[in-house]
């Protein structure tokens, strides 16, 4: 050891043992504010630590059952058993012990928030009252808070307890994203199995009094009844780790359903339990996933044997059903197995169908130009270039509305929409740009969720007065204000910078702009981030979610359209846009986005002979400007040996003033 390192631990470390006392004794006082709960033998309390200030939840046995033995040995056990379990979703205890009356009590951490059990109503009215797409969105979020709570049983079996009364009400979840099991009152100790003996990890439940021995806990009626396993209601089997896996799938059913999966009096229900005449959900009511329905199925099955091993295994198969992911409890059918393949390889599907429809657009027009090719070829080259013109077309207006979509669906965003009704909360000056935390974190998961499906450069969010709050890949942008942009505000072009406007009311694509460190070509999609309100004349925007591309990026699927061509010239394939840009300086449309000596993504702007021909720009305007919009012929006026057709990109399924984007396609047969 070295001199550093000596003197280092002699700070660190007492020089000798006789200075560290044996025992530290801390006090606290609790000031108790107001009633919270009342259940069979205890009493719940929000209170507050003078000492700390920090509130806190205290539970009291009631005095009713003070005096009996049973019932105070068993809220010594429930202290115990949940100050010892420490896990992310288990209350913590912060302290036990009698108050001066000798009224004993605990208190743990106060969770504000609502029961799962008051989440799942509100779910089921979501449906009603919001819609399908609404009710999807809530119930993954349930499901993956249900996961979380699986895992804090799981945590607890692993440590020799079983909870033994779980149930949407003893489930907590908090307005922060906490998942919380709660009431471990009739949780009793078992004999770890094998599997958990071999984790490596020595049960948390230090032996005491109370918790001796692991108990049997069998000959008695413990839970509440409509979430009971069999062997809780039989009395007579043993009830370990596979009771609360019941538990937990009769918790999924209700979920599932918006009922509880048995009712009527305890006798009733006892009955129908053992004679395992449990209505399976779908039953109950329409539309339920088959494969959600089989992993509740399997919880709850009547024989020990046929549940899942582990609240873990649970767990991984409800994650997996929210990921799109295959289940163990379901085996699909194939069709269905072919449709989540192609959901998650969507864009190796998308170009499959554009190369397919590729293939029998040759096989047609090669058909066409094989029967007509004697007497009819300068037609056949008509129709050739006409069909080739009409297919780019269609192929960069899918690229453009699959972007748009995709930033619609992502401004829904619950998350994103969370944080920015924040930002709009606390707008002003002096803001920390801490507080933006959150909105990045969103906009991180976004952009690599999105990864595969785009190939965006960058991803912002603008919040409602056009400052960047956030950028994925991170940038020196973030805090700049951007509401002099079209993007921004969804006009003809950028104002002056500095100047302030109101964000869009729909999606938009923004003029192609010159980058300011690659000198290429860009272009930026963008649509507004709407708050919950339900009417759209009342709701109002937190900001602008966008995207940028390099523009070359749109036009990779061209490659193969030159090969359309069945006669003697191949063709040549330009982009060009029909809008004033001030790329140069003054307004000027006719900037050419793609053609055949531009490898796509580098175009950059180094010469004026980037532009078409303002009389074939003119045309182009002309052929954009018709309805219904056709395909025509441009005679481009150097050779009558070569023609060309030209299309505008329009937008299928879009309103007018978004179908049109303003650029249009010109095909041309090469010399």
């Amino acid at each position: 050891m070295d001199d550093d390192q000596g003197r280092a631990q002699d700070r660190n470390e007492p020089s000798s043992a006789s200075e560290i006392p044996a025992t530290v004794i801390a006090t606290t006082e609790i000031l108790i504010n107001r009633s919270l709960a009342r259940g069979g033998i205890g009493e719940i309390y929000a209170a507050n630590d003078r000492a700390t200030g920090r509130s806190m939840a205290v539970k009291f046995l009631r005095d009713s059952a003070v005096g009996d033995a049973a019932c105070r040995e068993a809220f010594a056990f429930e202290a115990q058993v949940t100050s010892q379990l420490e896990h992310p979703n288990i209350v913590p205890v912060y302290v036990t012990g009698v108050t001066v009356d000798e009224q004993p009590f605990y208190a743990m951490r106060l969770i504000p928030g609502r029961t799962l059990n008051a989440a799942i109503r509100d779910l089921h009215s979501a449906q009603t009252e919001k819609g399908e797409a609404k009710y999807r969105s809530l119930e993954t979020t349930l499901l993956g808070q249900f996961a979380l709570a699986c895992k804090a049983i799981a945590y607890a079996h692993d440590r020799g307890v079983v909870h033994r009364d779980i149930k949407p009400a003893n489930i907590m979840l908090g307005r922060f994203g906490e998942v919380v099991v709660l009431d471990w009152g009739l949780a009793v100790r078992v004999a770890r199995d094998e599997r958990a003996r071999l984790s490596g990890e020595e049960s948390v439940l230090m032996p005491t009094a109370v918790l001796d021995a692991p108990q049997e806990p069998t000959q008695s009626f413990s839970g509440t009844p409509a979430y009971m396993s069999p062997e809780q209601h039989d009395g007579s089997r043993h009830v370990g780790p596979a009771s609360d896996v019941y538990g937990l799938g009769a918790t999924l059913y209700h979920m599932l359903t918006g009922q509880p999966p048995y009712a009527g009096d305890i006798s009733l229900i006892r009955q129908t339990v053992l004679a395992n005449k449990l209505v399976p959900p779908s039953k109950v009511k329409r539309g339920i996933s088959p494969a959600l329905e089989a992993i509740c199925l399997k919880a709850m099955a009547h024989d020990v044997a046929d549940r899942y091993a582990s609240p873990l295994d649970l767990a991984k198969d409800v994650e997996h059903y929210v990921a799109d992911l295959q289940v163990s409890a379901y085996r699909e059918p194939a069709l269905r197995r072919a449709a989540r393949w192609g959901r998650r390889h969507r864009k190796f599907v998308q170009l499959s169908i554009v190369s397919l429809f590729c293939l029998l657009a040759i096989s047609t027009v090669s058909a066409m130009l094989l029967r007509k090719l004697a007497d009819e070829e300068h037609e056949a080259r008509q129709a050739a270039l006409a069909m080739a013109a009409r297919l780019a077309a269609g192929t960069a207006a899918l690229q453009v509305d699959a972007r748009w979509r995709i930033l619609e669906h992502e401004s829904e965003n619950v998350l994103l929409r969370n944080a920015l009704t924040i930002r709009a909360g606390e707008a002003g000056e002096g803001i920390p740009e801490s507080r933006w935390d959150a909105i990045q974190e969103v906009l991180d998961e976004i952009a690599f969720s999105n990864r595969e499906a785009v190939d965006a450069e960058c991803w912002a969010v603008c919040d409602a007065s056009g400052v960047q709050v956030a950028r994925s890949p991170r940038g020196s942008t973030i805090g700049q204000s951007f509401a002099h942009r079209d993007y921004f505000h969804a006009g003809n072009g950028d104002l002056p910078v500095g100047a302030t406007s109101r964000p869009l009311r729909e999606s938009h694509r923004s003029t192609v702009y010159k980058s300011m460190t690659t000198g290429k070509l860009k272009v930026a999609f963008s649509t507004p981030v709407w708050d919950e309100k339900k009417t759209v004349s009342k709701r109002e925007c937190l900001g602008v979610l966008m995207m940028t591309f390099d523009v070359g990026v749109l036009f990779h699927e061209f490659n193969g359209i030159g090969g359309l061509n069945g006669t003697r010239k191949p063709f040549a394939v330009a982009v060009i846009d029909l809008r004033d840009d001030r790329i140069d300086g003054a307004p000027q449309g006719g900037l050419i986005l793609e053609n055949p000596n531009l490898s796509g993504g580098d175009l950059a702007i180094e010469s004026q002979d980037v532009r078409a021909d303002p009389e074939i720009v003119s045309r182009l305007r002309q052929v954009a400007s018709q309805a219904p919009h056709q395909v025509a012929a441009i005679d481009i006026g150097n050779s009558s040996e070569r023609i060309a057709a030209a299309e505008p990109i329009i937008i299928p399924g879009r309103p007018a003033n978004l179908a049109n984007i303003g650029w249009a396609v010109l095909v041309q047969e090469c010399e």
